[in-house]
């Protein structure tokens, strides 16, 4: 079964400057729809093959994006039976830690996405410690992108994978997930996994730079924490299946040149791997079978 681990949702008025002035820059090379507008049916193709998925907005007022939780609620239950949400909070606003709590006693969302450079900030101020506590302390499992934007918002200084070794030693049962192998610093992604028995990376995002993709499967290997890397596209900007195919297009050449390289079987075992166990999330819920009188159980 593959699970994908890293997709969005969001919608034209979610968005404004600078964050849509940014967007322009981002390679719709392997995407399979429009990048800024994310429904129900586009999802269902750019997540394909994937048969599980986790899907969240962003809240980064300094950038310009603000996805309501309550909308990402109302898409996980439309599109139904592959996919749980993610909520996502602003550390700067006051009022993160009460929508942390809202928004996983009410709205059944089982993790949250921070991007603290998106958010104007760092992972390690004391406003996102805070969101790093409570996350904690519900059992929330956390997507942090933690590596290179294209907006300009917040310090590359405040964006190194290295400082999440400082976060995982204050929060040593938080599960932490760093986007994109932390581009382009993913040695430094691996060495923060093999110290921290709790932090996880994934694939998205670069499997358009197969040069990056190569260097981080590498590194992780290397490192002994490949069995931690998750599958994950970047959708709608990666499509799934794009994703998939670039790694497998990856590896194979990897096969030739690498001095480290990735066998068939380590990269069928990345591709399905049980990411939903290892951040202990609970499976989506299947579609509710409604029994019609003259055509019988249907979805």
């Amino acid at each position: 079964m593959i699970t994908d681990v890293h997709t969005h949702f969001w919608l034209p008025d979610h968005q404004g400057p600078p964050w849509t002035d940014g967007l322009g820059r981002v390679s719709t090379r392997l995407a399979a729809d429009s990048i800024d507008r994310v429904t129900v049916e586009s999802y269902r193709r750019q997540t394909a093959p994937a048969e599980r998925t986790i899907v969240f907005g962003l809240q980064a007022q300094a950038s310009g994006i603000v996805v309501p939780n309550d909308a990402v609620a109302a898409f996980v239950r439309a599109v139904g039976g592959q996919t749980v949400g993610f909520m996502s909070v602003d550390p700067t606003r006051h009022d993160a830690v009460e929508e942390i709590e809202r928004c996983h006693a009410d709205l059944g969302l089982c993790g949250l996405k921070l991007g603290p450079i998106y958010q104007g900030t760092s992972p390690l101020n004391p406003l996102t410690m805070r969101v790093f506590a409570a996350a904690e302390r519900l059992g929330l499992p956390v997507m942090i992108h933690q590596g290179a934007i294209f907006a300009n918002a917040g310090r590359l200084a405040d964006a190194n994978p290295l400082l999440l070794d400082d976060v995982a030693i204050a929060f040593p049962r938080l599960r932490l997930v760093i986007a994109h192998m932390g581009h382009p610093w993913v040695h430094e992604t691996a060495v923060v996994m093999r110290r921290n028995r709790y932090v996880y990376a994934d694939t998205s995002a670069i499997a358009s730079r197969p040069t990056v993709l190569a260097t981080a499967l590498s590194a992780a290997k290397e490192y002994g924490v490949l069995d931690k890397v998750l599958f994950g596209s970047d959708s709608p900007m990666v499509a799934a299946g794009s994703a998939a195919a670039a790694l497998t297009r990856v590896v194979a050449r990897m096969q030739q040149i690498a001095h480290t390289a990735v066998t068939d079987e380590e990269l069928h075992a990345l591709m399905h791997r049980p990411s939903f166990d290892l951040l202990g999330i609970p499976a989506p819920a299947e579609p509710a079978l409604v029994t019609s009188p003259d055509r019988g159980a249907h979805p």
